[in-house]
């Protein structure tokens, strides 16, 4: 198999769905992965584990630290599951994201709103 436990895939369920997860467990003789769905067309689906032909999927591109959008999600996550070391790590990366753009926009003014799995933050 071309993917890893953890990896971030999108395809097709046997049932036509698209879906968005990750890798949770892999049988490499039958080329069949278990997925984590996250995002789906089915919201039945989603928060499920389903089970995926190797050839129904593909791997997403690996996200990088240098998003301020993708670290605020993370800091969600670290949240969510009260890991405070992660949590920190995560907060002390987005500041030094923040003071980067900040640096480069000078002047101009930032209205960072996001939006998460729990929907859109309230300022």
């Amino acid at each position: 198999m071309k993917f890893n436990v953890s990896d971030w895939v999108q395809g097709k369920t046997g049932e036509g769905e698209l879906i968005q997860g990750f890798i949770e467990t892999m049988d490499i003789l039958q080329g069949i992965a278990t997925v984590y769905v996250v995002h789906s067309d089915n919201e039945a689906t989603i928060g499920k584990v389903v089970a995926v032909r190797e050839q129904w999927v593909r791997k997403l591109p690996d996200n990088t630290l240098e998003d301020a959008q993708y670290v605020q999600n993370l800091i969600d996550m670290a949240l969510a599951t009260r890991d405070k070391e992660w949590f920190m790590e995560l907060t002390n990366e987005l500041k030094s994201i923040e003071s980067g753009e900040r640096n480069e926009n000078e002047g101009a003014a930032s209205y960072p709103f996001h939006h998460n799995r729990l929907g859109p933050a309230i300022r």
